[in-house]
């Protein structure tokens, strides 16, 4: 059977990476290297949509709120200098110490949770602030005059801050991510344990509850320097080039668009599909959630359908059944509409669940209440140790297969309006 997607779509995605990476390179959320990045992918989106149909909203981000570092950490060692300085500072009761301790004990996890597990911008309000931007291409089916329903492709287009640990240690990173969880609890019981002891005025408790230099040692120390020195390169656009993580999905919705625009009998009557390439992803999916915010009753009334594509590196496609480090479910149909493409296309494919450090855009639109889930193709742990997140994140990473089996299945989803059968 002949292709409808050729392999000539999927090196004209490749191309674009190429093209973006030599003559921009990395992008962090809020930099120039960032709405550069963005200027190149409108650029290419004018070229087959004509400039009318391509937008650029701007919103406001405060890009290192989310990881410079982990939210919390200053608060533990706040909570580990109170702890110690508990009964040994004149004229100040050991009550205001343990219970200072406490506090900000509990707000170390609660921030972490907060701000980087769910999202909120909890802490936002208290860092500098920039200027990111989200791009928009719009297509309709021929004779379109009345919208009925929206499609959106989604992908990000801002780089990560480059992860040390990532870089250095590899596989060494996730047993310092354990540390750190381990560090939090440790700080938690421990000031639990010293409170207790000063409610009940026992010393002895008191001083099974202080920190001393062996929990100091470990693992309390470990992990403030784990977190402290987790992320680096926030300068200059930063060290990480995003080839995979995430130019990847948007020259595959550039693909997308220009063969839809040569192919317009593919669109579903009374449909508009939208490109869109969001901005400041890696700080918190701002720009997505920005993109919501701003859009969300035209959203809801066309019910729009989001297939957000991301890290698009391994031929077998990952269909995420959830998002937001495994906190959020998408809905039923949405990931069945994904499968069913998958299958008309002919593409490996499985369906999996969303673990701890999966966080995408498609999370502000479930959020929301709209519909859209996210292709993630991918392996795990192999590519992450390999190139995620450092400046290995290069165009020399990325192989055709996997670009072309995204396009086809997004292109069977896109001519099967977002179905499912």
């Amino acid at each position: 059977m002949t292709e409808i997607i050729t392999n000539q779509d999927a090196q004209y995605a490749l191309d674009i990476v190429k093209k973006i990476c030599t003559e921009v390179g990395p992008g962090i959320a809020g930099s120039s290297q960032e709405r550069e990045r963005a200027a190149m992918i409108q650029e290419e989106l004018e070229s087959h949509l004509g400039a009318g149909n391509v937008a650029v909203e701007e919103f406001t981000v405060a890009p290192e709120a989310t990881l410079s570092p982990y939210p919390g950490v200053p608060f533990m060692i706040l909570a580990a200098l109170l702890n110690i300085s508990t009964g040994h500072l004149p004229g100040i009761s050991p009550w205001l110490t343990a219970t200072a301790a406490l506090v900000f004990s509990i707000l170390t996890p609660l921030l972490f949770i907060l701000e980087f597990i769910l999202g909120f911008e909890v802490i936002d309000p208290f860092f500098r602030k920039k200027e990111s931007v989200n791009v928009i291409g719009t297509l309709r089916s021929p004779g379109t005059q009345n919208v009925k329903r929206l499609l959106l492709l989604g992908g990000h287009h801002d780089s990560a801050p480059e992860n040390t640990w990532f870089r250095f240690l590899g596989f060494g990173f996730f047993i310092l991510s354990g540390i750190f969880f381990i560090g939090a609890i440790t700080m938690l019981v421990m000031s639990v344990i010293q409170l207790t002891g000063v409610i009940l005025d026992k010393a002895d408790i008191v001083r099974a509850g202080t920190l001393g230099w062996v929990l100091l040692a470990f693992p309390i120390t470990p992990s403030i320097i784990f977190v402290w020195f987790q992320t680096r390169g926030w300068k200059n656009g930063g060290n990480v080039p995003g080839a995979v993580d995430n130019l990847s999905a948007s020259a595959v919705g550039v693909a997308m668009c220009r063969f839809l625009v040569k192919n317009p009998s593919y669109i579903p009557a009374d449909t508009e599909i939208r490109f869109v390439s969001f901005g400041s992803e890696e700080v918190g999916l701002r720009g997505s959630r920005r993109y919501v915010e701003r859009h969300l009753d035209e959203l809801k009334r066309l019910e729009a359908r989001l297939l957000n594509f991301e890290m698009i590196a391994y031929p077998e496609i990952g269909i995420l059944t959830g998002d937001v480090n495994g906190t959020l479910k998408y809905p039923p149909e949405v990931v069945k509409s994904a499968v069913a493409a998958a299958e008309r296309a002919g593409v490996p494919y499985k369906v999996t669940s969303a673990t701890i450090g999966v966080n995408t855009d498609a999370a502000s639109f479930n959020k929301a209440g709209l519909k859209a889930l996210t292709l993630f193709p991918f392996k795990f742990p192999q590519q992450t140790v390999a190139f995620y997140h450092t400046y290995r994140d290069r165009p020399e990473v990325m192989t055709i297969e996997p670009l072309f089996n995204v396009l086809k299945l997004a292109f069977e989803w896109v001519r099967n309006g977002g179905e499912g059968s």
